[in-house]
């Protein structure tokens, strides 16, 4: 049997007394009490027993369930606005679907009640622990979360919208698909947790530990991450415009197929730096590792076709730059590692899949050319005949191959201070020691296109590191022989094209200018590197030092207009 409630229990007079309730209940037996989308306000409901009680889609307002029995009882698609529930118990309800608004719940006892889309909305929540509940879904929007144990809980699909979750433990939490939109992190354990497909928008991630967390696909716009450590965290196909990044340790992360149309570096970000679709994947990813799994074991024959794949890679991708890293035997075969040291125009993700679609054909006819034996041999005639009759030439080939490439380079610019100073009778000498010092440091450091003109020198290089290495190398070595010098470096697509005066490689590009214009920028005796430069040698080396410095441009490059401050840093080497 069902009892629906009558009109006179809607009244507040029929609560004045709890003995009304009481009596009314005991008069119905064991009836099954349904009390449907009735409306109460500013009821005091205090001590009363409502336990197996339902209110299904019923409206409370300021109404007082202090110490009240709510035992079983049935509040589902109901409605509670500036409730107290203070010491009640909630024991087994139903709240599936039910609302609850800036509701006061200390003490309350929410053992094994249903909070299938539930929504609690601007409430504390510090009392109770919320670790026997299924969070699915759950909406928890401006509510007090801080110290809440949530370590492992499964919180996939819930609306946390500006929760304070400060000092909470979050280890091993699943936020997938969450809203967490201008939430509060503040020395919370973020550690082993997923954010996967999750809206982080305007969170103030500074200065936590965000190794190896999970952020695949999230919205990250506008979040903090000064003095982070992103060092392993995975951010492919996140968003994370308007971020500011000063300080972040981001080695190892993943960030491919990132968005990034602008962000900080700066410790006041207040310097906006800009990228193109792609850009800044390429300068900030870590290197792209691409394994060739072979089902055989690799004779001397297939190991010398390596280069040949390597090189038939590159000419398939334009622009991109690849080198072996490893060849070793697995269980079964062989497994071949090429590093991309340049990525082109192509996102990371795309061009992994491609390389390897286009790598499985290379290994087909590697196996074709083991069964064939007379080809064999020819080959090994071959290979053992190209240093003397054909490397040589080669190189002259592989010069010309690269005109009209579009290619990352870091460039070096170097100008000697004081030259015009110099009388005639040292001039010679003085330039000729200038170029003798030189010659050995580039080969050292493996420089590219080298440039020298009168009393400057460009030169190219493919790391960071590697051009930072060399300027610290060349300006010790040439003030320690009383040149005084200034050096700047950039980082940026270079064209390889072909100079129709020397008849030889060239280079012409933005990154080009402004090595230039940054070398003018330095005083004598420093190098002077860009912003780019700066994070791209952090990924690969501590041994440098960036003191950060505002400059104004005095000419055009690129999309920087005349007049526009920029970001520069004086590199030196930490003193050990």
């Amino acid at each position: 049997m069902e009892a629906h409630i009558s009109q006179i229990i809607q009244e507040k007079e029929f609560f004045l007394q709890p003995e009304n309730w009481r009596r009314w209940k005991s008069s119905h037996g064991q009836d099954s009490i349904i009390i449907e989308n009735a409306e109460f306000k500013d009821f005091d409901f205090s001590y009363i027993d409502f336990s197996n009680v339902k209110f299904i889609g019923c409206y409370f307002e300021s109404c007082t369930f202090k110490w009240t029995n709510l035992i079983s009882t049935n509040l589902s698609h109901s409605s509670f606005l500036l409730c107290d529930f203070s010491g009640s118990k909630l024991i087994a309800s139903n709240l599936s679907h039910a609302e609850f608004r800036k509701c006061n719940f200390e003490n309350v006892n929410l053992l094994t009640a249903i909070l299938n889309d539930t929504a609690i909305i601007n409430s504390d929540l510090t009392s109770f622990d919320l670790q026997s509940f299924n969070l699915i879904g759950i909406t928890l929007d401006l509510c007090d979360l801080r110290k809440q144990n949530l370590s492992g809980k499964n919180l996939t699909n819930a609306s946390l919208k500006r929760v304070d979750l400060r000092g909470a433990n979050l280890e091993k939490t699943l936020f997938n698909g969450a809203n967490l939109a201008d939430s509060l992190f503040e020395d919370a354990t973020i550690r082993g947790t997923q954010f996967k497909q999750s809206n982080l928008t305007g969170i103030d991630f500074s200065c936590q530990d965000l190794s190896r967390v999970n952020f695949e696909c999230a919205i990250m716009r506008g979040c903090d991450f000064r003095d982070a450590d992103l060092s392993g965290a995975r951010m492919a196909n996140a968003d994370i415009t308007n971020s500011s990044l000063f300080n972040a340790e981001t080695i190892g992360w993943d960030i491919r197929d990132i968005k990034c149309e602008f962000a900080y570096w700066d410790r006041d970000s207040t310097v906006k730096t800009e990228y193109k679709i792609h850009e800044f994947e390429r300068i900030y990813a870590e290197s792209l590792i691409i394994e060739l799994k072979y089902d055989f074991r690799l004779t001397a024959n297939e190991i010398a076709t390596l280069p040949i794949l390597i090189d038939h890679l590159q000419a398939c991708h334009w622009g991109v730059a690849l080198r072996l890293k490893s060849v070793r035997d697995i269980a079964g075969g062989a497994l071949v590692q090429l590093v991309v040291d340049e990525a082109g125009n192509y996102s990371l993700n795309d061009l992994e899949i491609s390389l390897k679609e286009e790598a499985s054909r290379i290994q087909k006819a590697q196996l074709a050319l083991r069964a064939d034996r007379k080809m064999q041999k020819r080959f090994k005639e071959a290979v053992a005949g190209i240093k003397d009759q054909f490397w040589p030439r080669l190189l002259e080939l592989a010069a010309e191959h690269e005109i009209d490439q579009v290619r990352n380079f870091c460039v070096l610019f170097i100008d000697l201070k004081g030259f015009t100073q110099w009388s005639e009778g040292v001039v010679s000498e003085k330039l000729s020691l200038f170029r003798g010092l030189l010659k050995p440091i580039l080969e050292k450091w493996k420089a590219s296109y080298p440039n020298m003109e009168g009393d400057s020198l460009r030169a190219t290089f493919r790391s960071a590191r590697a051009a930072s290495e060399c300027a610290c190398m060349i300006r010790d070595v040439l003030m320690a022989a009383d040149f005084e010098l200034r050096i700047g470096i950039d980082l940026g697509q270079v064209s390889i094209v072909h100079n129709e005066v020397t008849e030889q490689s060239d280079l012409e590009g933005n990154a080009v200018s402004m090595a230039a214009r940054l070398e003018s920028m330095a005083q004598a005796g420093e190098i002077i590197v860009s912003e780019k430069v700066k994070h791209y040698a952090e990924q690969e080396t501590h041994d440098f030092e960036f003191t950060p410095r505002k400059c104004q441009l005095t000419k055009a490059i690129g999309n920087r207009k005349a007049g526009d401050w920029m970001n520069i840093y004086h590199l030196t080497r930490k003193v050990e």
